[in-house]
């Protein structure tokens, strides 16, 4: 959706799709903002389509979203919703252009417990069951498209990324806005704590909801989600 000066690209997390971003999207718009929200290769078809995917496949697709808008004169913002907020790190990382970077529910310690032997798992499961879903508005699910499982070795794949991504923090510089929920259990408190401690952001903000699950861009407080990235993007 095209905007004023300012364009934000929105990235979905694992298994979903842009539909969790839909209702941030159109918040964001109404305000003036130009809004791009890819669809992340090997997802929105079938589960066996993910598989085979390199997480160096989705760099390389954020990297062209974000080259073609500046090569338009576009000021970026890359925001996204936990893997998506590992990719927009990324995106921060890779590309020095990108004006500022927004990581909703970010990942960078996993509150999954199978996290920790998730590469054995890979060896003898070619999928695994998603975590249960912790909507507080329950209206959330009828918003959102996911594959119902997560396939296992590109699972591996994703930790392998998010731990390079950690390593990497104190080489963000710019601004970061930070938004997760408390009631939040694939994430942990630690894992944003970290995020606050490492970056070398000079403007870094962190704000926790408290009515909210895992997909806080859908969820109850959708609405603050949104206010709170308005006041933040307004302030660049």
């Amino acid at each position: 959706m095209p905007g004023g000066p300012i364009t934000v690209v929105l990235l979905h997390g694992y298994t979903g799709s842009p539909a969790e971003l839909s209702l941030l999207a159109e918040a964001l718009h109404q305000q003036g903002y130009g809004v791009e929200a890819p669809l992340l290769v090997g997802h929105g078809t079938c589960l066996e389509d993910l598989m085979p995917v390199l997480p160096s496949q989705w760099l390389e697709q954020i990297d062209g979203v974000v080259d073609r808008l500046l090569d338009q004169g576009q000021r970026v913002v890359v925001a996204g919703l936990s893997l998506g907020s590992i990719l927009a790190i990324q995106a921060g990382l890779r590309r020095p252009a990108v004006e500022a970077v927004i990581a909703y529910s970010p990942p960078i310690v996993s509150g999954d417990p199978r996290a920790l032997i998730a590469p054995v798992l890979s060896l003898f499961l070619p999928s695994v069951p998603r975590p249960a879903n912790d909507f507080v508005d329950p209206a959330t699910a009828e918003r959102l498209w996911k594959y119902p499982r997560w396939p296992s070795r590109c699972s591996v794949r994703v930790l392998d990324l998010i731990a390079s991504t950690r390593r990497n923090l104190g080489n963000l510089r710019q601004p970061l806005m930070v938004m997760a929920s408390r009631l939040d259990k694939v994430i942990t408190r630690r894992g944003v704590e970290l995020l606050q401690q490492r970056v070398a952001s000079e403007r870094l903000e962190v704000h926790w909801l408290e009515g909210s699950g895992h997909v806080i861009t859908a969820d109850a407080e959708w609405k603050t989600v949104a206010d709170q990235t308005l006041i933040f993007l307004k302030a660049l």
